[in-house]
């Protein structure tokens, strides 16, 4: 049975019975300040609560509800209180029927058309596209129906800032509940952890995750993780290390281009550090040549070498690249390509001092790790995402850092 303190702004929601709350409250701010923690109680007061229509939880995906907020709350209520089928989203919790439901793209909306909703808990909401948050809301027509919701800050363009934290009139006719929350909040954090945590962010990403801020992401993307400590000359590379071992793991990450530049990255684990060691850079622009698939696996099994002690990993939607490197032998997995928070991990690795880049050898992705930049005139649409341009050392390393660092590495 798990064990955990309320702070006091967080056992006022937590306790609060559903009649007593608006149509809709949003639990937003710093990371693990315990507002998916207020979900659990609130879900367990609601599966009592006599409204009409369906009662479900949604997430990103289903598998990101069950980690984010199951696990948990099935150790609560005892394995003798739920049953859950984790393929069609079915919930039976404390004799009440939920269901589980992802809502990942636009398309997700589709899952609950023609639903009638009474109850909605919203896991990480500002992830969930607007087309199946608004259609959620139009669904929950009953008197006395609820949502419930919790998020990290975003962009203050985000939809959800900006069409409904930010508005006055939602508020004053008490239809919208918010909350803000910081680590403050969760009496549960020891001191050494919340400075653990502070370390790992710097800049936009401090404002966001640490302060709870609804900040605008700009300029240069590493700007404020990125310092000449990062770098190495080829004589301070560990003795040894390229050799059997020498290291724990090897890993290449490609990033696939054809009229665009491709990119390998050479990157050595040494259990404490990451060593980008070189990099193949073939930009056709510039060579004023555009290789084939067939070619750049030829100049991949060379990068590799004979031994063929490399894991590669490279961005799924590569399929035919993919083909010609099966064809080669070249053992290979796909990158987990979220960009968003392929970037903040990143931007942890670089905090963290965790990574280092050859000066000699890695010159091109040196360049671009402190010249990628976020898109300004996206960032005006409520979007956050790079710009495209200069970006294909630096994606090489988002998928690495993305798929192959655990998180227990960056928080040690």
């Amino acid at each position: 049975m798990l064990r955990f303190n309320f702070g006091p702004r967080v056992e006022r929601f937590a306790v609060r019975p559903p009649e007593k709350d608006c149509p809709i409250n949003i639990l937003e701010g710093a990371v693990r300040s315990g507002k998916t923690w207020c979900l659990h109680p609130k879900a367990i007061y609601c599966c009592d609560y006599d409204v009409g229509g369906r009662k479900v939880i949604t997430g990103v995906s289903k598998q990101s509800v069950y980690n984010n907020v199951l696990t948990d709350l099935f150790d609560i209520v005892g394995p003798r209180n739920y049953s859950y089928n984790r393929n069609t989203g079915q919930l039976r919790l404390c004799g009440s029927e939920w269901l589980v439901i992802g809502a990942k793209d636009e398309g997700s909306e589709r899952y609950i058309r023609g639903l009638t909703v009474g109850v909605a808990l919203c896991d990480e909401v500002s992830l969930m596209p607007q087309s199946f948050f608004q259609m959620l809301l139009s669904r929950m027509s009953p008197e006395g129906a609820r949502l419930y919701a919790t998020t990290n800050p975003d962009s203050p363009y985000h939809w959800l800032k900006a069409e409904y934290l930010d508005n006055p009139e939602l508020r004053a006719k008490r239809i919208l509940w918010s909350e803000h929350f910081t680590m403050a909040d969760n009496p549960n954090l020891v001191p050494e952890f919340v400075e653990s945590q502070k370390r790992l962010y710097t800049g936009f990403f401090y404002k966001r995750f640490i302060e709870g801020l609804w900040v605008v992401a700009e300029g240069a993307i590493y700007k404020d993780s990125w310092s000449e400590g990062l770098l190495y000359d080829p004589k301070d590379e560990p003795l040894g290390l390229r050799v059997r071992g020498g290291h724990v793991q090897r890993i290449i990450p490609v990033d696939y281009g054809t009229t665009n530049p491709m990119v390998f990255l050479d990157i050595y684990d040494d259990g404490k550090l990451y060593w980008i060691t070189r990099e193949y850079y073939w930009d056709s622009a510039k060579q004023l040549r555009q290789k084939t698939d067939a070619e750049y696996a030829d100049d991949l099994a060379e990068f590799i070498g004979p031994q063929r002690n490399a894991k590669v990993i490279i961005d799924p939607s590569a399929a035919s690249f993919k083909a010609e490197m099966t064809k080669r032998g070249i053992w290979h997995a796909d990158a987990d390509n979220d960009v968003n928070e392929g970037i903040r991990i990143v931007s942890m690795v670089l905090n963290q001092r965790m990574a280092r880049f050859c000066r000699q050898t890695t010159q091109n992705t040196i360049q671009e790790m402190q010249t990628y930049a976020w898109d300004a005139k996206a960032a005006q649409r409520g979007e956050e995402k790079p710009l495209k341009i200069h970006d294909h050392g630096a994606d090489a390393f988002r998928y690495f850092a993305k798929t192959e660092v655990p998180y227990w590495r960056l928080a040690a």
